[in-house]
């Protein structure tokens, strides 16, 4: 899959810190969501919130995962970036 138009460096710089914030924000939504069933009220049954628990976990799996995709994009691209600098220099 190729994007059907160029991006400007502005627009492609925007997403890179996007998704940085992205990643850096996750954890923080991980303890949040994690400590929802601490907060319910006694009366609930314990095996809903196993069921939570796990659902919040696969969920915060498949994110790690796409944001790692993203992320690695993010360093080929600025490596590549970076290499073709650095060939400018030695011509």
């Amino acid at each position: 899959m190729s994007d059907p138009e160029p991006i400007s460096p502005s627009e492609a710089s925007t997403r890179q810190r996007r998704v940085i914030d992205a990643a850096n924000l996750l954890p923080l939504l991980a303890i949040v969501l994690m400590v929802i069933p601490i907060l319910w009220a006694t009366g609930r049954a314990t095996s809903s919130a196993l069921v939570y628990v796990f659902s919040v976990w696969m969920v915060l799996i498949g994110l790690s995962g796409v944001l790692s995709r993203s992320l690695s994009r993010i360093a080929r691209s600025s490596e590549r970036s970076r290499d073709g600098r650095q060939a400018e220099r030695k011509t």
